[in-house]
This record gives C-alpha cells, structure tokens and sequence, in this order.
C-alpha cells in the first residue's frame, strides 16, 4: 500500500498544477470570477451527499477500514447545505424554472462533472473495504487541493464585500482538519496494510481513474469560469 499511497501523493502534485488552479491563484482576474464556477459544481455537491450515504456507507461496520470510511462519510455528508448558502451570497442563484434548471445541470458544460460523479459511484458500489477507504482519500486530497486554492478567493471576497463563504471559505477548511480521517491518521493505517501484486496493481488504477476525473472536472469549471463576464 505504501506504492499505492506514494502515486496518491503523486497525482495530488499534479491536480494542484492543473490550470484551473492556476486560474484560481491569479489575482488579476476579479475574485467573483474566479468563483463563478460554483454552479456547474452543483451535480457533484449534490450527488457527493448520496454517493457518501449511499454508496460508501456500510453499517455496522465489518472492519476497521470501514469504520473510518462510516465516520467520514457522518462527517462530510451535509456539506451541500453550506453550497447552497453561498450560491445566495455570490447571487448565483437566480429565479428560473424546474425545466430550465434541469436543462442546465444535464447540460453540455456539466457534462464532465456529473461524468465525476458517475465514475466515483461505479468505484464505490461494491466495493470492499480497503477500495472504499482509498477511493476517500483520493476525494481528500482533491477536496483539500481545492479549498486551499479557493480558500483564499473567498478571503480576497470577504474583505472587499463583507460576504462570508462558507463551503468555499476557511470554515469549510478548518472542519476538513477536525475530521476522524485525520485524528485517526487513515493514512498511517493504509500504509502498514500488505497487498498482493494484482491488488496493488488494482488500487494504483483505482487512484488513476479518480485523479482523472476530477482533472476533467476541473477543466470544464475553469472552462465555465472563464465563459462568465467580469463582474
């Protein structure tokens, strides 16, 4: 596992590299633009909620594994409640129709994120313990690349309007640390499990296919967040 572990790492480098947080990170570019992505996020915030109550979830649990996964997905599974506040406060919610609504979220630019979600559900079904555990990780450490590139947007905002993010803002980073995932040091545990070859072999594409999900989810917001004018 620590083979497995050392191409998470990996792949993690390289998501922090994408242009999409490049994007993030460039201050010339208005701090409400470069969080205008937040709603072609909505497929996968919402689906995110199910896929940890749904999908990973397993109770009682039959090992530690998934123990930890259980307490996790507790943890994380009413995030979308803090989304949705802060598409009101970025006034990216606006009135419109069931249909129109629906229309946008199957639409052609948010194909690549409900494809996200898709992927991580087909990972996740059936999986054992071990999978499940390692395929959480890998939506760790794209989460935490995320908001400590997005973080600092939601700052720049906040000192300019007075709008406090949540979902995008240091709260959200701040109840990342106090998670069991990080007290119990799942990492540390995954490290010291021994696989077999074909096990190995299985778990580093596990991390591949994850990693390359969200890299194509990551390129359409920032392909969305350049579509909308500068505000």
């Amino acid at each position: 596992m620590r083979r497995v572990l050392s191409a998470l790492q990996h792949r993690t480098r390289e998501f922090d590299a994408h242009p999409f947080y490049e994007f993030l990170r460039d201050g010339s570019v208005p701090a409400r633009q470069r969080l205008a992505f937040a709603p072609a996020l909505a497929h996968f915030v919402m689906t995110f909620a199910d896929v940890y109550h749904s999908v990973l979830r397993e109770e009682p649990a039959k090992d530690r594994f998934q123990e930890l996964v259980n307490a996790h997905t507790h943890e994380d599974g009413g995030h979308w409640k803090w989304f949705l506040a802060d598409l009101s406060k970025l006034d990216l919610d606006p009135p419109t129709s069931f249909t129109d609504a629906l229309r946008f979220l199957w639409s052609d630019a948010t194909e690549k994120t409900r494809m996200l979600s898709y992927r991580i559900c087909r990972l996740g079904l059936g999986a054992d313990s071990l999978r499940r555990l390692l395929l959480v990780q890998c939506i760790e450490a794209t989460g935490t690349v995320t908001l400590r590139n997005v973080v600092p947007v939601a700052t720049e905002l906040a000192q300019a309007t007075g709008l406090k993010l949540v979902y995008f803002g240091a709260h959200h980073a701040s109840s990342e640390a106090d998670h069991t995932m990080e007290k119990e040091d799942a990492k540390g545990i995954l490290a010291d499990v021994a696989v077999d070859a074909s096990a190995s072999q299985d778990l580093l594409s596990l991390v591949d296919e994850t990693f390359a999900a969200f890299s194509a989810a990551a390129g359409e917001m920032l392909a969305f967040a350049r579509s909308r004018p500068p505000s």
